[in-house]
């Protein structure tokens, strides 16, 4: 019988990046392990067999990042073992014996043998057994092999670590590559209303460049909808760097509180709050 899997923990923030949990960020769990975590730090799957789960489910990255190296290590055992195998497989150790199966006479071993030089009916020189022969040319093929094993297993496991960092440097920086490429543009991606819903909808697309254009038309930095929510708290809740300096160039209040009394930096995550912090001291000098 499958292990349960381990209680889900109920934190009222993110285990990684410590970031709360708001309307727009949920609270997701990682299945493996059950911490808490937010859709940035969660966003792996795999199957969990070891529970009993055998279709893909949400996991962490260390969860995840763990099993890819045991699954590797034990491909490349596996690899090793069926390489020796068939090395081994393809030697003909009886290949002399089954060809000499009729007695050889007395006259023609001291022909038979070309490093015989006494000529006698029965060679009396001190020769090399075909036997022994054999057995030094498998050692040193099974030598040659092993080399050979040793050398692509650490080119294999250079090649695994690479693509591992890779992977993991790829999921790091898929958060601020959203913001990057729609900030590209000096032209708004669309056509919005010169007020704050349309800059609320230029926040949630990512689009500086409308963010910029219904700023300088006028459109209030500080507009609040029903809940309470700034524009600033969406911008800092979606992780967009640039639209958050740009709202506090424009006089958005960084003490503003939501309905549930959190300010935009307790709803920024941990790298935008610390910019944050530094571009509020920087206004204070």
């Amino acid at each position: 019988m499958n292990p349960e899997p381990p209680p889900f923990e109920e934190a009222a923030r993110c285990n990684v990046c410590k970031c709360s949990f708001t309307t727009f960020r949920r609270r997701h769990h990682c299945r493996c392990c059950g911490r808490t975590l937010c859709h940035e730090h969660s966003s792996n799957h795999m199957p969990l067999p070891q529970f009993g789960i055998h279709t893909d489910v949400r996991v962490c990255s260390e969860c995840f990042n763990s099993f890819s190296r045991s699954t590797n290590s034990l491909g490349d055992s596996a690899d090793r073992i069926n390489s020796v195998s068939d090395s081994v497989s393809r030697l003909d150790i009886n290949g002399d014996s089954e060809h000499n199966t009729e007695p050889a006479l007395p006259q023609q071993l001291a022909s038979a043998d070309p490093e015989c030089n006494c000529g006698m009916p029965l060679c009396i020189c001190v020769v090399s057994h075909p036997s022994a022969k054999a057995a030094s040319v498998q050692n040193q093929t099974i030598e040659t092999s092993s080399a050979a094993l040793n050398l692509n297993s650490k080119k294999t496991d250079t090649i695994a670590r690479n693509k591992r960092t890779s992977q993991n440097s790829k999921q790091g920086s898929c958060v601020g590559a959203v913001g990057s490429s729609a900030s590209s543009s000096d032209k708004p991606l669309s056509n919005y209303e010169a007020n704050g819903e349309g800059l609320r909808e230029a926040i949630k697309s990512g689009d500086i460049a409308g963010v910029k254009d219904l700023l300088n038309k006028g459109v209030d930095s500080n507009y609040c909808d029903k809940q309470g929510l700034s524009l600033l708290h969406l911008a800092a809740v979606f992780n967009q760097t640039d639209i958050v300096f740009t709202l506090m160039d424009h006089g958005a209040k960084v003490d503003s509180k939501n309905s549930h009394g959190e300010t935009p930096l307790d709803c920024a995550p941990a790298t935008l709050q610390y910019k944050m912090k530094q571009k509020i001291e920087e206004g204070l000098h």
